[in-house]
């Protein structure tokens, strides 16, 4: 996963950057769930104390897939026009989680 930024220019539109949070949140929920997997081999046998302090980059990296999700409330609208609903924008944004979760598991 490699993430670059480059402060001098913007996404060409406000829909390309709701996309770039959406891609970042899924990224950082991707990286927890790794992350979590690699605690729970560290737990065992003599790495115990690399578990612990693995499972707290997990929370770390929890909290900013979370943050990255209030971003996402407050970034443009992908709706059209200014006076799309913050319900609706979270609704789709759950719904689209739920439903990637759903593929994961199959």
């Amino acid at each position: 996963m490699t993430i670059t930024t480059n402060g001098t220019t913007r996404p060409a539109g406000e829909h390309a950057v709701r996309q770039d949070i959406d891609r970042l949140h899924a990224d950082a929920l991707e990286l927890a769930q790794r992350t979590k997997m690699l605690a729970t081999v560290l737990d065992h046998g003599d790495y115990s104390a690399a578990g612990g302090r693995v499972r707290t980059a997990v929370a770390h990296i929890w909290r900013a897939a979370e943050d990255l999700h209030s971003a996402f409330h407050t970034a443009p609208p992908r709706y059209p026009g200014p006076y799309a609903s913050m319900s609706g924008l979270c609704g789709r944004r759950m719904r689209y989680l739920a439903a990637r979760v759903a593929r994961r598991a199959e």
